[in-house]
């Protein structure tokens, strides 16, 4: 098992490919049953997958990884209550998983980029990573706003709210594009888009531009 999880170091790629194929899967599928079990799934193996390639530790990395496992597991098994409440239970999952993984993902690049005394393309990746792991974050918030409020999210109402189009807004959102074809209605919700609009730019213009600007320069 540790010479499994020692050849992943660094190797954000794949955990790049994999939670764009999980977040292409989420906008594509229909908000149900069956096929939030498989986002989650998909979900999960990304998160895994970067952890394994941030390595912020081995004890830190078998806790993060149980974590992960349990909380799939038992949204699965939830995810099939006959009162209709599956969504809502995947929903905190998506945010709890995020939420953990991405902050153990920082701590091992800082981590990595410490031990090599360089910025590599894998550094560059992995901070992609995070960067796409935040639109997850503020997606999975919007929906438990809805959720737990009882309230159409969105002005647009009723009808819109799926997990497809809470990631879809949060991406346009963290980007800036501004497509306009869906707004926040609660002042709860447009703070937090507001938010996730500076943290996406703050992280675009001071993260990611130093990480281009240092690559392959030796500290």
């Amino acid at each position: 098992m540790s010479g499994f999880w020692a050849r992943g170091k660094e190797r954000y790629g794949l955990a790049l490919v994999l939670i764009l194929i999980a977040m292409i899967y989420i906008m594509a599928a229909p908000d149900e049953g069956g096929w939030r079990n498989v986002a989650l799934l998909l979900e999960g193996l990304a998160l895994f997958a970067a952890l394994r390639a941030a390595q912020p530790g081995m004890r830190l990395g078998l806790i993060f990884g149980g974590i992960i496992m349990t909380t799939m597991l038992m949204t699965i098994v939830l995810n099939f209550a006959e009162d209709g409440s599956g969504a809502i239970y995947v929903r905190w999952a998506s945010l709890i998983l995020v939420s953990i993984a991405t902050p153990a993902i920082a701590l091992g690049i800082v981590l990595q980029v410490k031990e090599k005394r360089a910025i590599t393309i894998h550094t560059m990746l992995g901070v992609l990573c995070i960067f796409l792991l935040i639109g997850l974050v503020f997606g999975s918030a919007f929906a438990l706003i809805e959720a737990a409020g009882g309230q159409p999210f969105f002005r647009e109402g009723q009808g819109a709210e799926t997990l497809s189009n809470y990631l879809y807004f949060s991406l346009t959102t963290i980007t800036t594009a501004g497509l306009g074809d869906f707004s926040a209605a609660a002042p709860l919700g447009r703070s937090l888009t507001a938010a996730e609009a500076l943290i996406g730019q703050i992280y675009l213009v001071t993260v990611v531009a130093v990480i281009v600007a240092n690559l392959s320069r030796r500290n």
